[in-house]
């Protein structure tokens, strides 16, 4: 496709225009009025943003304290699980334990006390299966017995 213009098609360029800045007819205090304001806008726009990043940091904080924590006790927790379909004693166990470490894991609480009784039943029963030690011990600093 070959298209030829002819410069008689082609329309001359505009005249060039000279214009001037309208002067600001404000008075002085309606000036300092804006610039107080426009300020003011930026110092809000600031806290804000100060705020967000606080807020990101704080969220991250808590889910990676709380992936912390579930892995310190989902092996217990499967451990326990497996036996509770074979033993009644295990599964009121579980049915014990889990809501404590499940409201410890998402930083509900950081320590529960319970009586003597349940203390002592508890780890009697979870000093019976095969699991890490470490595991008991971390339960042994969440629950902790009353006096």
């Amino acid at each position: 496709m070959n298209i030829d213009f002819e410069d008689d098609e082609v329309r001359p360029p505009d005249n060039v225009r000279t214009e001037c800045l309208i002067q600001d007819t404000r008075s002085e205090y309606e000036q300092q009025i804006d610039e107080a304001i426009y300020q003011s806008i930026k110092d809000i726009e600031n806290v804000e943003k100060i705020n967000k990043e606080y807020e990101e940091i704080i969220i991250q904080t808590y889910f990676k304290e709380t992936i912390e924590r579930k892995n310190k006790f989902s092996s217990l927790l499967m451990d326990v699980n497996r036996l509770i379909r074979f033993d009644k004693n295990f599964k009121e166990i579980y049915e014990i334990i889990e809501p404590i470490i499940e409201s410890y894991c998402n930083q509900y609480i950081e320590n529960i006390e319970l009586d003597e009784v349940t203390y002592d039943t508890i780890f009697k029963f979870l000093g019976t299966i095969r699991t890490n030690k470490s595991n008991i011990e971390n339960l042994k600093t969440l629950i902790i017995k009353s006096k």
